[in-house]
């Protein structure tokens, strides 16, 4: 089973939301956009998602992975129901995440702490490491990976910063409904590719 373009895109949409929900959160605190440093968010969050998704996509290509038996064949083609619970997981905790109440307390701070911010960076990409583990296993070409996660992250910090200096951080628990909705999507998918076959 291999991904199409059009389910990279619905994974890396929702690996997004949680960049987008982090920058709402930055973005609430800025007295005014600096567009330097708002490069520079796209740069970093764009980047870290890339990397860490390509690296979970590469884990799969490990020996480990592949039939010994058969070099040009993997093992991947059996890790479906795998796929399925990494991208299940990640919608339930994702909609986990905004059923959650959070009081936040939003003070202006123009000022970022790129030490903090590239470590925000890195914890919001753990679920991109984790769906590259997953659409490793579904054999999706890592080009169109590449292509779809760092344009949509990109857009996604430019969206999160200027939705949350407009309106606060008041919509952040739909754009976590909505990414883990869009992995559930993905994971009622692999579902139904894998039953066609």
């Amino acid at each position: 089973m291999v991904m199409s373009v059009l389910e990279i895109v619905i994974i890396s949409a929702g690996l997004s939301l949680d960049v987008f929900v982090a920058m709402a959160y930055m973005g609430a605190g800025f007295s005014k956009i600096n567009k330097k440093n708002l490069f520079g968010l796209c740069l970093l969050f764009g980047g870290v998602q890339w990397g860490c998704l390509i690296v979970g996509n590469l884990l799969t290509l490990l020996p480990i992975f592949r039939d010994s038996s058969n070099s040009s064949s993997r093992i991947a083609d059996h890790w479906e129901a795998v796929t399925v619970l990494i991208f299940i997981g990640l919608g339930i905790y994702m909609i986990w995440k905004g059923l959650k109440k959070r009081n936040i307390l939003e003070q202006r701070n123009d000022e970022i702490d790129w030490k903090k911010t590239t470590f925000l960076a890195l914890i919001t990409s753990v679920d991109a490491f984790l769906a590259g583990i997953g659409m490793g296993f579904l054999e999706a070409q890592m080009i169109h990976q590449s292509l779809t996660i760092f344009p949509i992250t990109v857009l996604s910090v430019i969206g999160g910063v200027y939705v949350g200096y407009r309106l606060g951080t008041v919509h952040n628990s739909q754009a976590y409904l909505a990414g883990g909705a869009l992995f559930l999507i993905a994971g009622v998918d692999v579902v139904i590719q894998y039953c066609m076959y």
